[in-house]
């Protein structure tokens, strides 16, 4: 896993918002998106949490849980590009 910057995470997260057609709040120190039935949230200072059904992960490293978030929606049949 390649080390992703802020700046890229922050991106993704908008990317993956668009493709879900939902409102990704984005500041300096926080990102995130959340749905009915999901919730994705990356902070500045490396750690993030996310929840799809009943799964969760939290307090680990931000791209970790980007790639568990990407991974739980398309096991839930969302469909996000790859």
């Amino acid at each position: 896993m390649t080390l992703k910057t802020w700046s890229e995470l922050r991106i993704r997260v908008a990317r993956i918002g668009a493709a879900l057609e939902v409102v990704v709040r984005s500041d300096p120190e926080v990102c995130g998106l959340s749905g009915a039935n999901f919730h994705l949230s990356l902070h500045h200072g490396g750690q993030g949490d996310c929840q799809v059904g009943n799964l969760s992960l939290v307090d680990c490293p931000n791209e970790l849980v980007l790639l568990e978030f990407e991974r739980w929606m398309r096991g839930s049949g969302y469909g996000l590009e790859a």
